[in-house]
């Protein structure tokens, strides 16, 4: 029998808007927070957390904020695979690091930052004035790997 989309439902966060539970695995595994971040093209890992569980880099990537400047900056990608609660998947990514990312949220442990990278193969509905959100994660994401 086919299995059909996992859909995630959950609250809004006021700070922050979309967050779903997800543990991050490398040399051990981390649970806390992920964000659905629509105003990134590419995913995010804390600095600190990817050298705690000593994810690889394959490399760096250039990227740029939203800022005044525009300046761009130069990060260190890296591979890690992620579940998220609900689903019994493990999805791999190559996410970029940054500082403070842990701490970005108060009263959060948010290890994650998922952006188009990963949700451009996901249908998210935000429904403002319930407070609510749903993710619709596809029957065979590319990456998606099987928890054993």
């Amino acid at each position: 029998m086919a299995r059909g989309p996992v859909v995630i439902r959950g609250l809004l966060h006021p700070a922050c808007g979309p967050v779903v539970r997800v543990h991050v695995d490398g040399l051990g595994s981390v649970r806390g927070v992920g964000v659905l971040d629509t105003g990134a093209s590419m995913s995010v890992i804390d600095r600190d957390l990817a050298r705690e569980l000593k994810l690889e880099s394959p490399g760096a990537a250039e990227w740029a904020g939203v800022t005044e400047s525009g300046e761009r900056s130069l990060a260190a990608l890296r591979r890690t695979r992620f579940g998220i609660a609900g689903d019994t998947r493990l999805f791999e990514l190559d996410l970029l690091e940054a500082g403070g990312v842990r701490r970005s949220v108060a009263g959060l442990d948010v290890l994650v930052l998922l952006g188009w990278d990963f949700l451009g193969a996901c249908r998210l509905v935000c429904d403002g004035p319930a407070g609510a959100f749903e993710l619709q994660l596809p029957p065979a994401p590319r990456g998606a790997h099987r928890r054993r």
